[in-house]
Parts: C-alpha cells; structure tokens; sequence
C-alpha cells in the first residue's frame, strides 16, 4: 500500500484519536481501542514506512497516550469504597481474635485503674498527676464538673485533640512491631488512667454529669484506641508466629494489615476530636440527647467493625478476595526501573531495597554516627553533660536534634555532618544500583565516582539547615516535597552527570510536585513517627536495664543518658536521609519513564518482529 493511501484510510481515526487526548473527559474503553490499532499502524508504519514522517507521527502519538494515561492516573473511587465496605470488614473478621484480645486487655486494665482507685484514693493523683486533678476539683465546686471541655476555642481544640489521638493511635499500633508488648504496655496505661479517671468523677459525686459529657467523644476515641490495640498486635503477630512464610515476610504482612487498620480508624479519630472540640462543650443540653448521641456512637463501632464483618463473613458477602495473595510466600521481586511507579510502590520498594541491603546500610550509619560523636565529644568546647540536651516530647526531641549541626556544639561539626551525609547518600544510591542488572549499571572511573560523591555534598546541604534552624511542625510539613526532590537530584548526580547546575535543571525537568508532596508525605511522616519510640516507657526501659554500664554517680548517669539519647537520635536522622535518597533515586526512574517512555519505545520495537503460528509466538 502507498503511504498516501494508507494516511488517507487512516486519518480520520487518528484525528479521534488526538481529540480524545486534548479533551477532558475520555471515554476508557473507546480509548483503549484506538490505542490498540494505533499501536498497529504503528507496527505497520515500521515495516514499510520506516524513514518516513508518518511512522514519527505514529511514534509521537502512541506515547502521548502513554503518557496521558500513567500521568493523570487517579486513585479509582471503586477502590475506595470497596476499602469502607469489603475489605475493612473482611480484615477485621479475619483478625477478630486480635480485636478480642485488645478489648480484653483494656477491660481488664480499666479495672485495675477502678479497683486501684477504691483502695488508694491518691491513685488518680499518680495517673492523672496534682494539677489536673486540683484543676478539676475546683471546677466540681464552681459548680461546673466539665469546665475544661469549655477553656479553648473549639477549632484550636479540635486540630490539638486529633493531632493528639493519632499520635496515641500511631504510637499503639506501630509500637506493635517489638513483639506486641509496646501495644500492650500503652493499652495497660490507657485502661488504667480511664479507669482512675472515670472513678474520680464517681467518688467526687459527678459521675452521671461527667458521663454525659466525656462519653460523648470517648466512645469513638476509647473504641479507636481499642482498635488500635489490635492493628499493633496484628503488628506483632508476623514476629511471633510466621507460620510457612519467613519471619521477614510475615512481618512484611502483618504490618501492612497493621497499616490498613488504621487508615480505616483514622477518620473515626478525627470525628471524636470534632466532637470533643465542638459538642461535649454544651453540659446543659438534655441528658436524653446526649445519651441517645452516646448510644448511637456504641451501636455504630458495634455495628461496623464487630457486626458487619460477622454478617458478611456468614453470608459469605464478601466480594474483594483474600489480601494474603498479595504477597507470595517464596518469590523474589525484582525492582523494575523502566516502569511508572505510584507513590505507595515506591515506598514498599524503598523497604525492599533497605531490607535486601541491610547490612551495608546499617553498618554506614552505625559508623556514621559513631563517627559523629567521637567528633563531637573530642573537639566540642563544652563540658561533656551540656553538649546535647534532649527535650522532652515527640517534637521536642526532633528539634533537638538541631545541635547535631550546628558549629557551637563543636568546631566546623556542620561541614563534617555534610560529609557524613554525603557519603550515606552515596552508599545509599550505590545500594540501589546494585539491584540493576549489570548491563544498565553505569560504568564509573574512580575520578567520576569521587566527583558525583562531592557534588552529592551539595545536595544533602538543605537537610541540616532545616534541623538547625528549628523550623517546627508545621514548618516540616511545608519542607515535606523537598525531600523526594533532593534525593531525585541525587539521583541525577550519581546515575547521569555530576555537572550540579545540569543536574539541577535535569531534575527541574523530571520532578513531579504532586508526586513529591505525596511521596514525602509518605516517607517523613513514617521516619520522623520513629522517633515516638524515644519518648515511650519502652525506651526509658531499655536505658534502665542498661544504666550498669553507666558510672555509679549522678553525672556519670546523666552522661550515659544523653550519649544513649544522643546515639539513638543520630541513627533515627540518619535512617531518615538513607530513606529519602532511596525514595528519590526510585523516583528518579520512574519520572524518567514517564517523560521519556524508553520501555514503550522498546516494546514498539518488538511488534511484529516475531513471527506467529495461530497467534502463539514460533520459537
């Protein structure tokens, strides 16, 4: 066939074609036919039109396609209802045990708090501490038992409460991963001071008033908490019992159920702090109301979470099948690096690539660190008990971290940290090379390697200047997109040109903010929830049991505290650049693909290479 002929039989289709991709609304399944016979008359194009112009429009055509398909990919709203209607329900049945014994757990706890109270009537002093319980008893005398619900404004109460609870809730589930006793311990505490709390009011004569009003928002937040109890023991199952699977991938398992779990609760968490913030304010309501708002909150975490799973699971109405397919028991997953990735596969191939290198990784940052303080504690002007000063609280040991780079701890401590950093990023992208195959690693002399470690100097700068500069919550949370973006210009600097302004602008062109700002959300947010274990018991444990190592005097144990702490923290940040650069070298891939769709060209090669017997391709 001419090639005039062939355009004018053609044209008209690809003219359709081009319509739907400049339109906002496509229609999917009309989308995915043309794209099937444009990738045909591409093909076609190839064989006998192959230094023609139309085989480039074919070419150009097909990867808008790609493009505009993976670029625009949206989270499908199916999916999404089908978490809150099938698979929730189905997870929770499948781990009802876990929920029993949480409730078991806190019940029991509950009691302890409430017959402990009945012996010891200082009891709820040591739970709930001197000043709110004096803060309380004088708002019993003015009359008003629930004052402190009334003391803030409801918006600045609400975003305090929920930030508060999801960090409960977190710190319950996660701390699940050290075998289940981190949840057990915190579900202990939380029943034993709701307990003492709640008899305090009894013996102080307010009990109908106060629960009225506390129960209110307690009982989605006391139900949530209790959930989360069980995600942090499911946590911990995939530790203690891996039955076939290893131990590595039960827990790979459990701790995504784990995950799931409480993404389901999370929103329940933010309506009781809507309701704490907003409605247990209003003592004088009609305590007909306020009962009926606190049985239908009741009816409602009985309904969804203990009910429904069991109606489905009798009915056999669940329609999403079995999560545990997602992770075969004995099968190696290959990193494909010519592929458009989301940001969740990005993360769970962050894990894959530190869990496969663990070593290397770990040992870096260990010498890191140890190089760190030797340096510190050697050359730092100040006595050895005021170099570091760990704060109390989960933002005030991140933000004390900031002493960690600054020039007055010790002398020029900021440009060894940068070095220090540089080289964990190296080791960091040269950890994820390895998972290339051999014939795309990139072929290096030892001068380029030691001129892309260098320039990696330049791109981990940022990070302690925002340590150091204290920037705060909120502060983190605008920073959160710079993250991926630095690793992905590290990236650049290592696997294309250590050139750092044509790396600069290389990285201008392949990131995607949106992207980032997910990612790093993502990956700060769960590095940054680590550092929770340093203000639980747990960790106030270990020290304990530790402490012979430490002198017998008073600043000989404050010393050992503060290097333990100090320890500790400098590995946590460590981890978290090792993370990031991970996550920004994966993104650097799969932004690459997105742009440039080598994997599409490639397979537009292919089509009608191979020659076929009845559709079934001869050896």
């Amino acid at each position: 066939m001419r090639e005039t002929k062939f355009i004018e039989q053609n044209q008209e289709k690809w003219q359709e074609f081009e319509n739907m991709l400049q339109a906002d609304r496509h229609e999917p399944e009309r989308l995915n036919d043309l794209f099937i016979q444009i990738t045909d008359d591409l093909s076609y194009a190839r064989t006998f039109y192959p230094n023609r112009s139309v085989r480039v429009y074919l070419n150009g055509l097909a990867q808008r396609v790609f493009h505009n398909v993976y670029r625009g990919k949206r989270f499908p709203k199916e999916r999404l209802r089908l978490f809150w209607t099938d698979e929730l329900p189905q997870l929770m049945w499948e781990q009802r045990r876990a929920l029993w014994l949480s409730f078991g757990i806190f019940v029991l706890a509950f009691t302890i708090g409430l017959v402990s109270s009945m012996i010891y009537p200082e009891f709820a002093r040591v739970i709930l501490g001197d000043s709110y319980v004096d803060m309380t008893i004088q708002n019993i005398e003015k009359g008003d038992p629930m004052a402190v619900y009334k003391e803030s404004k409801p918006l600045g109460m609400t975003l305090g409460i929920a930030f508060n609870n999801l960090r409960v809730a977190l710190m319950t589930a996660i701390l699940g991963v050290f075998a289940g006793i981190g949840t057990v311990y915190i579900m202990l505490y939380n029943g034993i001071m709701v307990g003492a709390f709640q008899y305090f009011f009894v013996e102080k004569g307010v009990f109908w008033q106060s629960f009225l009003s506390i129960w209110i928002h307690g009982t989605l937040e006391i139900g949530a908490i209790i959930i989360a109890g069980a995600a942090g023991l499911v946590a911990g199952s995939g530790l203690l019992f891996p039955g076939t699977y290893r131990r590595a991938q039960a827990f790979q398992r459990s701790l995504r159920k784990a995950l799931k779990i409480m993404l389901g609760i999370a929103p329940i968490i933010m309506l009781a702090a809507v309701f704490e913030g907003y409605f247990t304010r209003f003592t004088e309501t009609p305590a007909f109301i306020r009962g009926s708002f606190i049985a239908i909150s009741l009816l409602f975490m009985v309904w969804y979470f203990v009910w429904l799973p069991w109606q489905k699971a009798r009915t056999k109405g669940f329609k999403t099948a079995n999560i545990e397919k997602e992770l075969p028991p004995d099968r190696l997953q290959v990193l494909n690096f010519k592929a458009i990735k989301t940001s969740g596969a990005i993360l769970a191939e962050c894990f894959m690539v530190l869990q496969r290198h663990g070593m290397r990784i770990g040992w870096a940052v260990v010498g890191a660190t140890s190089l760190f303080l030797s340096y510190t504690f050697a050359f730092s002007p100040l006595k050895p008990i005021d170099i570091f000063s760990i704060e109390h609280g989960f933002m005030g040991k991140i933000s004390s971290t900031g002493s960690f780079f600054s020039n007055e701890t010790a002398p020029l401590l900021a440009y060894v940290q940068v070095g220090l950093l540089a080289c964990l990023a190296f080791v960091a992208l040269f950890s994820l090379e390895q998972e290339m195959p051999e014939e795309d690693r990139a072929l290096r002399s030892p001068l380029q390697s030691i001129t892309a470690a260098a320039m990696l100097i330049l791109s981990v700068a940022l990070f302690p200047v925002l340590l150091k500069a204290n920037i705060g919550f909120f502060g983190w949370m605008i920073a959160i997109p710079l993250f991926p973006a630095l690793g992905l210009f590290s990236a650049v600097l290592y696997f294309e040109t250590a050139n750092p302004l044509q790396a600069l602008l290389r990285s201008a062109q392949l990131l995607d903010w949106r992207q980032a700002i997910l990612l790093g959300s993502l990956t700060v947010n769960l590095s940054l929830l680590l550092f929770v274990f340093l203000d639980t018991p747990i960790w106030e444990i270990i020290l304990t049991l530790f402490s012979w190592m430490a002198p017998s005097t008073e600043v000989g144990a404050q010393i050992f505290n503060q290097i333990a702490n100090a320890f500790v923290s400098s590995v946590l940040l460590y981890a978290l650049l090792v993370l990031q650069v991970i996550a920004g070298g994966l993104l650097y891939f799969s932004s690459k693909e997105m742009l440039e769709a080598h994997s599409l060209n490639e397979a537009i090669k292919t089509i009608g290479t191979h020659r076929k017997i009845r559709g079934l391709a001869r050896e």
